[in-house]
């Protein structure tokens, strides 16, 4: 295989993985913040659901931490 081509799967990969955890943090914010995430729907802003997102990363990774 050439460089290009695993340079291209290597991307593939990693852009795969951060799609999967978008929505699964979407998913997971639908479920526990609906009138945050309804508001800015309807407000048509992204900076709620991007402060709501990086607080479940921040607080996923805190226990992640906590059981190392």
């Amino acid at each position: 295989m050439t460089h290009a081509r695993q340079s291209l799967l290597a991307l593939t990969g990693v852009l795969g993985t951060m799609t999967s955890l978008t929505a699964a943090i979407s998913i997971w914010l639908l479920l526990t913040q609906p009138l945050t995430v309804a508001d800015a729907v309807s407000a048509r802003q992204l900076a709620p659901i991007a402060r709501a997102m990086a607080s479940v990363i921040v607080d996923a990774l805190a226990t992640l931490v906590r059981y190392l």
